[in-house]
Order: structure tokens, then sequence, then C-alpha cells
């Protein structure tokens, strides 16, 4: 009785350990591991500090190819974890609109890559199916005169301004208030910063070609 007991206690134990590895893997397994223009940087843990800290934002501890790229420059890669650390984590807007941002600005520069990383994040945080066609198939400024739109109305706000943000650089003034009256001026500034900051991203990974994501065109979501 004691040898079924435990064999089956081993069972279950085993059953349960190849799940969490299962989901760790599917949470982890953005990349396809493919090269970039220059090679890849990747510290075993508790070998460089940077590396580490870096580790320390992602998902199970796991590097990402960007990350790969940005430690060919310790200096650069430090900066940028600390940056995109308040971007992404500690900002004042809405999780759905700063998603919102990051997303359009990877689909306004052909950013397969930043798509690819961040559609699971903006559905998580309450994007809708269609909410993320919409971002992915509007072309650029086509959502100020878009009637049925599935956005609300802080986020098509949020769309227009990314689009002019990214397209035009130049903001109307009519745009700026547009989204302004939806956000405060703690948030106006890090709307500002996280469409910015991802027009960075987005160009950083299509230049040097991170995950061989250059020419892959953006995906159109077809399922959550």
């Amino acid at each position: 009785m004691l040898s079924t007991r435990l064999a089956f206690s081993f069972f279950v134990f085993t059953a349960l350990a190849n799940l969490v590895i299962a989901t760790e893997r599917t949470a982890v397994k953005r990349d396809d591991n493919l090269p970039a223009r220059v090679p890849y940087v990747f510290p075993p843990p508790g070998t460089d500090a940077v590396a580490d800290a870096i580790r320390q934002r992602r998902v199970n501890g796991t590097l990402l190819d960007l990350d790969g790229v940005l430690l060919q420059d310790e200096g650069v890669a430090s900066s940028w974890n600390d940056f995109f650390g308040v971007i992404r984590d500690n900002n004042s807007l809405p999780a759905t609109m700063r998603e919102l941002f990051i997303l359009r600005t990877g689909v306004l520069n052909n950013a397969a890559y930043v798509w690819l990383q961040h559609e699971p994040v903006g559905a998580s945080v309450g994007l809708t199916l269609i909410q993320l066609r919409e971002i992915r198939l509007t072309p650029a400024f086509a959502s100020a005169h878009t009637p049925n739109t599935s956005l609300t109305p802080e986020l098509n706000a949020a769309m227009v301004f990314a689009d002019f943000m990214t397209k035009s650089v130049q903001v109307p003034q009519t745009v700026f208030n547009s989204l302004h009256k939806f956000l405060n001026d703690k948030q106006m500034v890090d709307a500002v910063a996280t469409v910015g900051g991802y027009n960075l991203v987005s160009r950083f990974v299509v230049a040097l070609d991170v995950d061989s994501k250059v020419g892959v065109p953006v995906p159109i979501p077809t399922s959550l």
C-alpha cells in the first residue's frame, strides 16, 4: 500500500512539474532565437550584474533576443532597462492604453518583433481580439474618421495621438487636447514617453534585425 501511494505521489508530482515547465515555456517563448545583425550576448545567471538586473524584469528571468543585442554595450543595456522598466511597469497610464501605444508604434514602423512580444501582453491586460485587429489593420490617421470603432473614446484618441507622433512627429493641438481630456498632465508625459520610447524600440529592433524579423509582416491577430 505504501509503495502504491509513493508511486501515485510521484506520478502527481511529475505531472505537475511537467505542467509548470510547459507553462513557463509558453510564457517565455516569444523569440525564435534567430540571428540578428550582431551576435547576441547572454551571460550565464550570476555572472553579470547588468544581465541579472534585466532578468529581474523578464518572465521567469529569461533574457530576450533584444536583451542579447543590448548587452553588446552594457551602458546602453543598463540605461535601457531603467528607462523601459518605468515605461512598462511603473507609468501612470491605463494598461490597455500603454499596450495600444506600444502595439501601434510597432505596426506603423513595420516592427513585427515588437508586435509579437506585446500582442499577448495586450490581450492579458484587456484588449479584445477585435480591438487588437483594429490596432493592427487601421491605416495611419484613419481611426479619427472611423465611425464604428471597437475602441473606447480614450483608446481611439490614444491611437490618433500615436499615429501623429510616429508618422508626423508634430502633434496638432487638437489631437493633443483630445487625449488630454482623458489624462492628467503626468499621464500625458507618460503617453509621450511611451510612444517615443517604443518608436526607439521599433527602430532599434528593425535596424539590427533582432530575431531575423525584418521582412516578416506584422501578424494579424486571429485568436486570443
